[in-house]
């Protein structure tokens, strides 16, 4: 996508969400929340509201791409917009982040228009850092805008929620998503296609990197892995080792929970009436393996020790291939000292 490129061109899908806010561009609110999965172009969207409303002279409620204001915007020196998102060597954004920034906010607009402030992530704010936000939020400085971006809104508290007007942004409709990413990447079948969306929660653009990236790669070693490891010339540990050392090995969570799916969708989806019909016992160790992987990413997230949870997610995956005995996983809501920690 291009600085001039409109966003709902680039990215069909989000012609609604555009077309909502051209909507409310004329009577603009000082806060708004912007809640949708990655992948899918909320960062694009945030960036084309951004300029559009810091433009000098917007037309049709798009950026100009020409003036000075648009210039300043495209090399990131535009003094009457900041960004403040989650330092990378830290957990949360900090209240210290959200303080420099409200002083910023206080200062006089540079361009004599909007101030514009991205929040990305919102999510991670700290309570204190929270706390400092609200007033800006309820008393928010004349000609301020505020776009606060998350993936996670639930993870919001009711208090920022309120204080904002929300957009939600969803995936395109498989077919539509799969008519994107033939147009983007002609050379690449369907079936590998399907594969990237599946494995990317239905993501065009993070189904896009993955097959540039060449991903598909990595996906085939996870299938020659689980072959392995059910042959027994492979062991659980002797996998692990080198999905650890992948770029993202968390990605590990998706092939398996994909796999989850795929298994439960070809018992309620069979045609071949010769197929054989897994027993009920199989299908309820699918779907107990299905909530296991969704349990083992969160205490992937919380810092559980990734070698041993890995494997533990691998030896269970085993145990419903060669047992139809109800699974017992290790794997609970919250982390158990001594089996994960």
């Amino acid at each position: 996508m291009s600085q001039t490129d409109p966003v709902y061109q680039a990215y069909p899908w989000l012609s609604p969400q555009w077309n909502q806010w051209q909507q409310l561009s004329g009577r603009l609110g000082h806060a708004y929340l912007l809640s949708g999965p990655k992948g899918i172009g909320l960062h694009a969207f945030v960036n084309a509201v951004a300029q559009a409303v810091l433009c000098k002279q917007p037309q049709n409620g798009q950026a100009c791409g020409q003036c000075t204001s648009c210039h300043l915007f495209v090399t990131q020196q535009h003094p009457d917009f900041s960004q403040l998102r989650r330092l990378e060597d830290k957990k949360d954004i900090t209240v210290d982040q959200v303080r420099s920034l409200i002083y910023k906010l206080n200062e006089t607009s540079h361009q004599g228009g909007y101030k514009v402030t991205w929040i990305d992530g919102i999510e991670y704010l700290n309570q204190s850092a929270f706390n400092a936000l609200l007033k800006s939020l309820e008393e928010p400085a004349q000609r301020t805008l505020f776009l606060l971006t998350t993936h996670q809104v639930d993870r919001l508290p009711a208090t920022i929620k309120s204080r904002c007007q929300q957009m939600n942004f969803t995936p395109p409709a498989m077919p539509d998503a799969i008519s994107w990413l033939h147009n983007q990447a002609p050379q690449v079948d369907e079936a590998l296609i399907k594969r990237a969306l599946r494995l990317n929660w239905g993501a065009p653009i993070q189904a896009l990197d993955w097959i540039q990236a060449g991903m598909f790669d990595e996906d085939n070693q996870w299938n020659n892995d689980l072959k392995q490891i059910q042959s027994g010339r492979k062991t659980a540990s002797q996998s692990v080792t080198e999905w650890l050392k992948w770029q993202q090995p968390e990605r590990v969570f998706d092939y398996f929970y994909q796999w989850s799916v795929s298994a439960v969708r070809s018992v309620m989806y069979q045609t071949n009436p010769d197929a054989p019909v897994p027993s009920n016992n199989q299908v309820q160790n699918w779907l107990r393996f299905q909530q296991a992987v969704l349990t083992a990413k969160q205490n992937w997230l919380a810092n559980a020790n990734k070698e041993l949870l890995l494997e533990s997610l691998c030896l269970e995956w085993l145990s419903i291939q060669q047992s139809e005995e109800p699974l017992e996983t290790v794997f609970q809501s919250r982390i158990q000292k001594g089996k994960l920690a």
